[in-house]
């Protein structure tokens, strides 16, 4: 079983590892600091933490590489070009007993009430790593007038014990 996730380049990744956002003490605030306005990392992982437990240690994957269109070129195809494109063994992760959780955020169209200028990031907790769809995800409703990347596809948030995935679960694409 096999996820994927983007890192921005230059990355050291396949040398230490994953990192969530707990572990990741150089991250880029900025996204999160207008959420949640806190002013520091350990600020935003408290904010994460009272969201729900290890929501700071979580990873993002989806279940295929991201599939761009003319209408996503910006906010896909553009950033799928500054990352390199890693594959996560799920499997083996899970085997190891590193995954504390699964959480799926599905696309807010299959939400019964959403505003797409307002909902960010809805996450249901799921029963493991068997309950993961890898149905195709529909990467047409992508699009750069909406400003919004991931909202509108379905994708997964590992939380993983100590908050990084070893470089041995992981393979660069």
């Amino acid at each position: 079983m096999k996820l994927y996730h983007y890192v921005l380049r230059p990355n050291d990744v396949l040398k230490k590892g994953l990192y969530s956002f707990s572990a990741h003490k150089n991250a880029d605030l900025s996204y999160y600091i207008k959420r949640s306005n806190a002013k520091t990392h350990d600020e935003v992982c408290q904010w994460m933490e009272r969201c729900f437990e290890g929501r700071s240690r979580g990873v993002r994957a989806f279940t295929e590489p991201i599939k761009y269109t003319k209408n996503s070129i910006h906010c896909l195809k553009d950033f799928a070009d500054k990352c390199d494109l890693f594959e996560i063994d799920v499997e083996s992760l899970n085997k190891d007993g590193l995954i504390e959780a699964v959480y799926v955020s599905p696309s807010v169209l299959e939400l019964q009430h959403f505003n797409k200028n307002t909902v960010d990031e809805i996450l249901y907790k799921i029963n493991g790593v068997e309950k993961i769809d890898f149905s195709p995800i529909d990467w047409s409703v992508c699009d750069d007038k909406l400003q919004r990347r991931f909202a509108f596809v379905r994708y997964y948030l590992l939380i993983i014990k100590g908050g990084i995935i070893d470089a041995k679960y992981l393979k660069k694409i």
